[in-house]
């Protein structure tokens, strides 16, 4: 697999990215089940564009942990958290890619305790390699419902 490094981004680019969506699910389910839903091996095996998912290192994960998808069978991401709150926030960025599409992607998970269960909300943050004049901020509303649909599918493996 040829690897294209991505750029280093940290939490900032949460507020700065040229594109950031987040979306929020809430979950009939404790956060530490949450939180193993995430951490697992089925994390996204409901939404289709994801068709393999590996962790390289081993378990329990914490802070440095990589993982490693495949979307489409055409484009694999490596990923490193470099937050891992246990039961409460995970915050990975891309470290590379096969493909040359992105230049920086955070993706960011907070875990919030209702008095039905959690409320999940995800934040993705991007920057494309080629494009980054575009107003991609006005995507954002339009890409919102897609993700929220997205994070809602955990609740299949939260059963």
């Amino acid at each position: 697999m040829p690897v294209h490094p991505l750029r280093t981004v940290d939490d900032q680019f949460l507020r700065d990215a040229p594109l950031v969506v987040a979306a929020s699910v809430d979950l009939a389910a404790t956060p530490e089940q949450v939180w193993e839903a995430l951490d697992s091996d089925r994390m996204w095996s409901w939404l289709p564009v994801v068709d393999h998912l590996e962790w390289l290192t081993p378990r329990p994960h914490a802070a440095g942990a990589v993982r490693r998808l495949r979307l489409g069978k055409g484009l694999t991401i490596d990923e490193q958290f470099y937050r891992w709150d246990v039961g409460q926030r995970a915050t990975f960025r891309v470290t590379s890619q096969s493909r040359r599409i992105l230049d920086a992607l955070i993706e960011d998970f907070l875990l919030e305790p209702t008095g039905t269960g959690t409320k999940l909300t995800w934040t993705m943050a991007a920057s494309p390699l080629h494009g980054r004049r575009l107003p991609l901020g006005l995507l954002a509303p339009l890409l919102r419902p897609g993700n929220r649909l997205a994070i809602g599918g955990i609740k299949k493996i939260l059963r």
